[in-house]
């Protein structure tokens, strides 16, 4: 499960130094030391991506997201905004009975593409009317225009995944969890629509502990300023049983 994909890693990458190549190494004055000696410049970092563009990816995704919400309602799903050419509404707002909830995409993954075009590549998340994530993907986007004015024109799905939680189900059969894990749902799904910044979730597993509790490790996506970008929180979701039914310990 990506996470992202739901679900997430991180790299970590130390950026070397660089010296005059005329310079000569200076002497450690360690015993034992090994110089280190560095050659050439450094880089010169990309030119910022034009913030036209940038803009005019957020605005035609935030528009199928808006779309999505309404389309889910049972309203017309009015993108307000060009659409690529032939594309079908589960392209553009996730598959039925879902919304597209969050989305994502890096200046830097806006390239030139031509005249007049250019494309980027971007990360979103669809979730049922529960606030579950039932679906990721990644999508190149191609845009054309010029004067700062720029259309999406093509659409195209590079990689996808589909999030189901039936093994889930099964495990809590097999270890006796399956009313904590109705309760974790429930308590997740109550999270989502009471949160004005929550997005959706995801559960990724259910665990007996030794002391009787229930853990249910899941993942929630959050958003601050209701753009592009989302928040992951990886918390379990902690059960306990109190006196014959089960309560929330922690969450």
């Amino acid at each position: 499960m990506r996470l992202i994909s739901l679900s997430l890693s991180l790299v970590l990458a130390a950026a070397p130094a660089f010296a005059d190549s005329t310079a000569p190494p200076a002497p450690s004055s360690e015993p034992g030391s090994v110089t280190e000696i560095r050659l050439g410049k450094a880089p010169s970092p990309p030119p910022p991506a034009d913030p036209a563009r940038v803009r005019a990816v957020e605005r035609f995704l935030a528009a199928r997201r808006d779309a999505s919400a309404a389309r889910a309602k049972g309203r017309h799903a009015n993108l307000g905004l060009p659409a690529p050419k032939g594309a079908k509404a589960e392209e553009l707002y996730g598959p039925a009975e879902s919304r597209l909830v969050a989305f994502d995409f890096q200046d830097a993954s806006i390239e030139g593409a031509g005249a007049g075009r250019f494309t980027v590549s971007a990360y979103l998340l669809f979730a049922d009317a529960t606030g579950q994530i039932v679906e990721s993907r990644d999508e190149i986007l191609t845009f054309a225009g010029s004067g700062g004015s720029w259309a999406c024109t093509s659409l195209r799905t590079a990689a996808g995944m589909t999030w189901s939680s039936g093994p889930i189900q099964e495990t809590a059969a097999a270890i006796g969890a399956v009313e904590e894990l109705q309760k974790a749902r429930t308590h997740l799904r109550d999270w989502t629509a009471t949160r004005e910044q929550a997005l959706g979730y995801s559960l990724s597993d259910v665990q007996k502990e030794h002391d009787g509790r229930v853990l249910v490790p899941c993942i929630r996506f959050t958003a601050g300023s209701g753009r592009r970008g989302f928040e992951v929180d990886h918390r379990p979701v902690v059960l306990s049983r109190d006196q014959g039914g089960v309560r929330v310990e922690s969450n």
